[in-house]
């Protein structure tokens, strides 16, 4: 039925063409952003899934700089003790030295003030040995590093307090004026190189282990990228696809619109 007051057509035409207009925006939305949900309404529960991930994966970067830190300080400490070691093993060459009766007590003397300056250098490196102020080698250091996003997973323990490394610690209080002196020295160097041997070794043991979970951090992070991106990443070969569709839509509905108004004016000429 022809009728002037009521374009039903031209009404369809600007219905249609709204809605296309809206999933042209959505989608032209989601191409320029790389994102398949851009507002809440575009997926209410795959946003709620992906914010979840969000924060896992959050906590699982911190877990990662955590582990990293705790590395850093590892390495840090064991540097301090292979040169504490290298210190001894230069002191029990002098030791060794002084002990034999084939030095003076004048040449003993000798090896005595290189000694002592060696004594002085390991307690140098104790109180060097630092992370941002915090010292590690003087049997006071201890901390716990959350190296999991899993709240339920223990942080692992960076002890070190067992053992402080400076001289008096290792029991490097004598000298080497006599041979008797030389060789107690002798006995408590190969002490101390026993016990730095041994805080080396715990160190090493820590920092294989907070390797191994870096490297568990990764594989986690790795798969919860992949997870996420299944909520959040937008297919562009299918998004080009429907702006195609959208496209052809949209020119139907113009002229739909286009079509119904021209109908109506002709109607009104006819009466005219």
């Amino acid at each position: 039925m022809a009728s002037i007051n009521t374009n039903m057509s031209a009404t369809l035409a600007v219905s249609n063409l709204n809605k296309t207009t809206d999933e042209m925006t959505s989608v032209l939305t989601a191409m320029s952003s790389g994102k398949s949900i851009n507002s809440a309404s575009d997926d209410a529960a795959g946003l709620a899934v992906y914010t979840a991930m969000s924060v896992d994966y959050a906590a699982w970067e911190q877990a990662g700089d955590n582990a990293e830190v705790a590395t850093a300080i590892l390495e840090t400490a064991d540097g301090g003790l292979s040169e504490i070691g290298d210190i001894l093993e230069r002191m029990y060459e002098l030791a060794s030295e002084a002990s034999s009766g084939s030095v003076t007590d004048t040449e003993r003397a000798y090896l005595d003030a290189e000694y002592q300056e060696l004594v002085a250098q390991v307690d140098s490196i104790v109180n060097s040995t630092t992370y941002f102020d915090t010292s590690l080698l003087d049997g006071t250091y201890n901390e716990n590093f959350t190296v999991s996003a899993d709240s339920s997973v223990a942080a692992i323990a960076v002890d070190l307090s067992a053992q402080a490394y400076d001289a008096a610690s290792l029991g490097l209080a004598g000298d080497l004026t006599s041979s008797t002196n030389a060789a107690t020295e002798l006995t408590a160097i190969e002490a101390a190189v026993t016990t730095v041997s041994s805080g080396r070794a715990t160190v090493g043991a820590l920092m294989s282990r907070f390797d191994y979970a870096s490297g568990n951090i990764e594989t986690a992070q790795t798969n919860l990228e992949a997870a996420m991106s299944v909520y959040m990443d937008a297919d562009i070969a299918e998004l080009s696809a429907e702006q195609t569709e959208l496209g052809v839509k949209m020119d139907s509905a113009i002229q739909a619109l286009s079509v119904s108004n021209e109908n109506l004016e002709k109607l009104s000429r006819l009466l005219s």
